[in-house]
Parts: C-alpha cells; sequence; structure tokens
C-alpha cells in the first residue's frame, strides 16, 4: 500500500508539469518591476508575468485574480528545451493516461507503469524550483526564490468543476532567466520551517498577523518529487486524513474546484538543501501546514494560532 501511495505522490506532479494550454492564453504584464521583484498575476486561466527576468533572489508578488483557487509552481527544464518540446513529448503523452484515468477508469497503481515508457529521458532533467502553495479567489501572497539561468515553466494543476486541469485550460507559460544578476539578497524570516523526509519543524512564534517563513529541505526522499508546504486554515474539528484526500490529485474530488478547504499560501517544491521564503497573514485558529505529496508519511504539523 506504502509503494502506490509513493507512486500516486510521483504521479500527482507529472499532472501539474505535463499539459499545455488548450482553450486560453497567456499574457505579459504590463507592470512595472525591479530587478528582484515582480508581480505574476493568475486568471481563469492564464497567467500574467513577464518573459524573462534576471537570474539570482527574486520576490515573486502572486495575485489570484480568477474565481478559483491558484498556485504557482516553476519548474525549470534542461538546456536546449522549450515550451513546445515540453508539450510534444511530455504533455501528448500524460494527456492520453489522464483521460484513461478520469473517463475510463484506469486504475491509480497503473498510472505510472502506462506513463513513463511514453515520456523522453530528459523529463529527468526536470527541477522544480519553488513557487507559492494554494491561493484563494481574491488573494495574494509573497515569496523569494533563487533561480538560476535557463528555461523555466509556470504552471498551475489544480482543476476546475468540470475536472480539468487548469493547466489544460491555459496555466502554463514560458519564462526565461538570464545570466544578469538580481543583485539583491534574502530577506529575514521570523518563523522556520525545516523539511526532511518524515517530518516538518516549525520553529518560530506563530501569532495573528503578517509572517515571513524561511523554509529550507534538508533531503528529498529517493522516490517521488520531494516537499512542498501548503498552509491550509481549518475548522476545529477538521479531520486532516480529509485534507491529505482532498490534496491527492488522483481523487476524483481532489484538488478540485469548490475547494472544502481555506488555503493561505505556502512554498512549492524545492531541491535539497535549497531555502526559499514566503510571506502569509494568520488569523486565530487551526491551522494545518503539511507538503502535498509527503504528508502522508509524516510530514505535516497541526497548530493553532491564538
Amino acid at each position: 500500500m506504502v509503494q502506490i501511495i509513493k507512486l500516486l505522490a510521483f504521479s500527482v506532479i507529472i499532472t501539474g508539469l505535463v499539459f499545455q494550454s488548450a482553450h486560453g492564453q497567456n499574457h505579459s504584464s504590463s507592470a512595472d518591476h525591479s530587478d528582484h521583484s515582480i508581480t505574476v498575476i493568475a486568471e481563469d486561466y492564464a497567467y500574467q508575468a513577464p518573459g524573462q527576468i534576471p537570474s539570482g533572489w527574486t520576490t515573486i508578488q502572486f495575485e489570484n485574480h480568477g474565481n478559483e483557487d491558484h498556485f504557482l509552481l516553476l519548474a525549470k527544464i534542461p538546456d536546449g528545451k522549450n515550451l513546445d518540446d515540453y508539450t510534444t513529448q511530455i504533455v501528448m503523452p500524460f494527456n492520453e493516461v489522464w483521460y484513461a484515468l478520469r473517463d475510463d477508469g484506469l486504475e491509480q497503481e497503473l498510472v505510472f507503469e502506462k506513463l513513463m515508457p511514453n515520456l523522453p529521458e530528459w523529463f529527468a532533467g526536470i527541477e522544480f524550483m519553488g513557487g507559492t502553495g494554494i491561493v484563494p479567489a481574491g488573494e495574494s501572497t509573497e515569496i523569494m526564490l533563487r533561480l538560476d539561468p535557463g528555461t523555466y515553466i509556470l504552471e498551475c494543476y489544480f482543476k476546475n468543476e468540470e475536472g480539468e486541469m487548469h493547466s489544460v485550460e491555459g496555466m502554463l507559460r514560458e519564462l526565461t532567466v538570464t545570466e544578469r544578476q538580481s543583485g539583491t539578497t534574502p530577506p529575514e524570516a521570523d518563523i522556520n520551517i525545516t523539511l526532511s523526509n518524515f517530518e516538518m519543524d516549525i520553529q518560530g512564534d506563530l501569532t495573528p498577523g503578517k509572517h515571513t517563513f524561511s523554509v529550507h529541505v534538508v533531503e528529498n526522499p529517493e522516490e517521488g518529487f520531494g516537499h512542498n508546504v501548503h498552509v491550509v486554515r481549518v475548522d476545529e474539528g477538521a479531520d486532516v486524513d480529509e485534507l491529505l484526500h482532498f490534496i491527492n490529485f488522483f481523487e476524483v474530488d481532489g484538488l478540485r474546484t469548490p475547494s472544502p478547504f481555506t488555503f493561505a499560501g505556502g512554498m512549492h517544491l524545492m531541491p535539497a538543501g535549497a531555502t526559499t521564503y514566503f510571506t502569509t497573514e494568520l488569523k486565530s485558529g487551526r491551522y494545518i501546514f503539511l507538503s502535498e505529496y509527503t504528508g502522508f508519511l509524516g510530514v505535516v504539523q497541526d497548530v493553532r494560532i491564538e
């Protein structure tokens, strides 16, 4: 059973990576930005964002202008590859498998077996470099991460009410990170989160108000795609297992609009050894901090903020 869950965790992130825009268009943001600060706007279903940015530490102000939950994941693709390669060599094979799962009753434990032989060798060279947690409609969050030069894919793989992924509907975009350095430094964090393979450690005074979190990945599991952090405000009686069910993409109602939970940002997948930052507003009440892909292994914290 554990192997099946790991298999699902492996497959979940592929979903976010492998769908090309089918209906929507992505737009370049006309907003001014400094070398170290940009704005990415999420719509239903597109991103407004710059086409290129300097390398180094970059602050991303992520604003959800849509009517559904959205997030941002940055995936660095190998040199010489672009969104067209990504579409023809990764999108199409996964699209076939996804519809077999959703519409034809393909068993979840067979997804990996069916998909992987049809993906190119360079798929293994994709690096997940951070991004936001899930952000509700009308809300915003801020992250800061260090990006090396190269080509990146911006994506959101949340699902709409019809069960179509936002990436299918248009939420995929290419971003070039140039050799020119931003020349900035990371912020001071008042809350520190450390992620290891079986634990999430949170240090700091969690009180109502705005906080800047540092997220450090000590290690990533040998199998799957590693850790991230979603911050979720829940009712006192909420069941953590129900949240873990919802965060599993391959559940019929998983990561699907309308969400039964109130998300409050976080930080997406990062390499082992990396540290990145996010800022979010906390209210009094109960919160679950969990990793989307490794929460079932214990990478989760249940906290109450007074």
